[in-house]
């Protein structure tokens, strides 16, 4: 092929791979349960989902659960740095106490 072909062809497949105005992508929300346990650096609150196991750093803003709560959440995955370095970050969208999960610090929840 010649260099404009590969230049056209390069140019079509860049635009069919670029988003389309108004089709933004939604984030995958993220639902899951389990204790709240304080994280490693200060502040930080983790949560292990209690069906598939994975450990969320949970980012809640006020007013947040107390460490040993049982709680369910949903959330979307956060797209920043942060300083807590345990667990998969999260961006809490609301959040609701789960009495049914019995908490104890550092033990899984049980049903």
């Amino acid at each position: 092929m010649n260099r404009i072909s590969m230049v056209l062809i390069a140019v079509v497949l860049a635009g069919s791979a670029a988003a389309r105005p108004g089709q933004e992508q939604k984030a995958k929300e993220v639902h899951a349960a389990g204790c709240v346990q304080a994280g490693i650096e200060v502040r930080c609150l983790v949560l292990r989902d209690v069906k598939s196991g994975k450990l969320y750093n949970v980012l809640i803003k006020d007013p947040r659960p107390a460490i040993g709560d049982g709680i369910e959440f949903t959330a979307v995955p956060f797209e920043g740095m942060t300083y807590c370095m345990q667990g998969t970050p999260v961006l809490v969208t609301s959040w609701a106490r789960k009495d049914s999960l019995k908490c104890t610090p550092g033990e899984a929840p049980r049903n």
